[in-house]
């Protein structure tokens, strides 16, 4: 656990602040990486949370980040109690929340998206299906200081309403190399194919590609880099474009020959940007 305020990490079996709750300027984290996203125990952090809502009415704000990691299956009213009113969910990929879920959403505000799934999965929230064009082309213009409050509630006055984003009142205190090894939802794994066929264990993460890749056939991944698959993968599903973008370039190079070892290529740029020393690759 670690508090948002820069507070050091709190100790495993250690008492907490029992006044930090009480503090509006003070947060705490739970981060739970690695625990496997789609069989989430009844112990999540979030009950305890709730719980400590109901009967104290403190934290004032409950906030899930990464949600479509948590949200997406019908489990969600275990985890959740929206009659509480003091959830704040934050998601790159909403159409992934459960659909009971999404259609609960009272307030959603969203960000610059140029991914027509995800435009689709708002519009059927809170749009008209004749007005997929227009929310494209709004939703896909928005600069890096501006978002969108969708139709839903009286503010909106039934429209899309564009404002401004204030600077950051705190230091951005996440790390990249935390999604190294974070898996995907079941259904957008890598799976390699030899002539077609699905060859091994499908690739869930990050470093499980570049793992999977280097004992995979040389034959293996010189396909799926000609083809363009893996900068394809990382754009579609992790939507980190421009990871994406480094990888497109190195299966560039390696297709007009200026490469000649495609593996230690690609690690590269994920080791880059995920900013992990080599040896955490295993």
């Amino acid at each position: 656990m670690s508090h948002g305020d820069d507070a050091p990490s709190v100790p495993r079996g250690a008492k907490r602040d029992p006044t930090l709750y009480q503090d509006p300027s003070r947060s705490e984290c739970a981060s739970t990486p690695g625990r496997p996203w789609d069989r989430l125990s009844p112990r999540f952090g979030g009950l305890q949370l709730c719980w400590r809502l109901q009967t104290t009415g403190l934290p004032h704000r409950i906030v899930v980040d990464e949600a479509h990691y948590f949200l997406h299956a019908r489990n969600v009213w275990q985890l959740l109690d929206l009659n509480l009113g003091a959830y704040t969910l934050v998601t790159y990929r909403v159409s992934d929340l459960y659909p009971e879920l999404r259609k609960a959403l009272e307030t959603v505000i969203v960000r610059r998206t140029t991914d027509p799934h995800e435009v689709q999965a708002l519009l059927a929230m809170f749009g008209n299906k004749n007005g997929e064009s227009e929310w494209k082309t709004i939703l896909g213009g928005l600069g890096l200081n501006e978002a969108i409050l969708l139709p839903g509630i009286g503010e909106a006055e039934g429209k899309l309403q564009k404002f401004n984003l204030l600077a950051r009142l705190t230091s951005h205190v996440r790390h990249r190399a935390e999604y190294l090894d974070l898996p995907m939802v079941e259904g957008n794994e890598f799976v390699f194919t030899d002539n077609g066929k699905p060859i091994g264990t499908p690739a869930r993460t990050p470093k499980e590609l570049a793992s999977l890749m280097a004992s995979s056939p040389p034959a293996v991944p010189d396909g799926h880099a000609r083809r363009g698959d893996f900068s394809r993968w990382i754009a579609d599903v992790f939507h980190d474009y421009p990871l994406a973008s480094d990888v497109r370039k190195v299966q560039q190079r390696y297709r007009f020959g200026h490469i000649r070892d495609l593996y230690p290529a690609l690690t590269e740029a994920i080791r880059e940007r995920y900013e992990f020393s080599p040896d955490m690759m295993w």
